[in-house]
């Protein structure tokens, strides 16, 4: 790991590799961290160290028409109100769009599985599909990508498999336990 890299989301400083126990705010994935990260403090700029490792331009399994290139919605003409494809939630900062299509994705949503295992259901292995319906977990309504079972007809919402009866597993290569998501993006869609 190089103690200074210069990063592509924020191509005016080099971005150094600083260690404070303090907790600070991710500008690409803004999720909360502390210790290790790179930092500009010109522009009090932050990035998790795995945040680096997000390609400019991703293939994605759930949208296989067209590639998705990361954006700054803060930079955008698309507007203030756009949301996560995947998870239905608001994107802050970073995202990765298919500008024909009207997709977005988050960065963290990338990691996604396509197939992943739930202590909510045990029993067999989830897989990430377009459906409608209810959650099994929730019972709230779903939003276009759901794991779901089909032999037992279980969905869940992307939140509630990474939440529900969830305390551990392992990770294989599309398939992962939903407690053990794993840091890395997705490069490629899987045919």
């Amino acid at each position: 790991m190089a103690d200074t890299i210069t990063h592509f989301t924020h191509p005016e400083h080099q971005l150094l590799l600083t260690h404070k126990s303090s907790k600070f705010w991710c500008d690409l994935c803004k999720i909360s961290g502390t210790g290790l990260r790179y930092r500009c403090e010109t522009c009090d700029f932050d990035l998790h160290e795995s945040c680096t490792t997000y390609p400019e331009i991703l293939s994605f399994y759930a949208h296989p028409w067209h590639k998705l290139a990361l954006a700054d919605h803060s930079a955008s003409t698309v507007g203030s109100a756009i949301c996560c494809d995947l998870c239905r939630e608001a994107v802050q900062r970073f995202y990765y769009k298919c500008t024909p299509c009207g997709f977005y994705l988050h960065p963290h949503c990338s990691l996604s599985p396509r197939i992943a295992h739930s202590r909510f259901h045990p029993d067999h292995m989830l897989m990430l599909v377009p459906t409608a319906g209810s959650c099994s977990a929730c019972n709230k309504d779903l939003m276009v990508w759901t794991y779901r079972c089909g032999m037992c007809s279980v969905n869940l919402h992307y939140k509630c498999l990474f939440t529900a009866g969830n305390e551990g597993g392992s990770v294989g290569d599309d398939r992962v336990d939903a407690s053990k998501k794993t840091q890395k993006p997705a490069l490629t869609a899987k045919k």
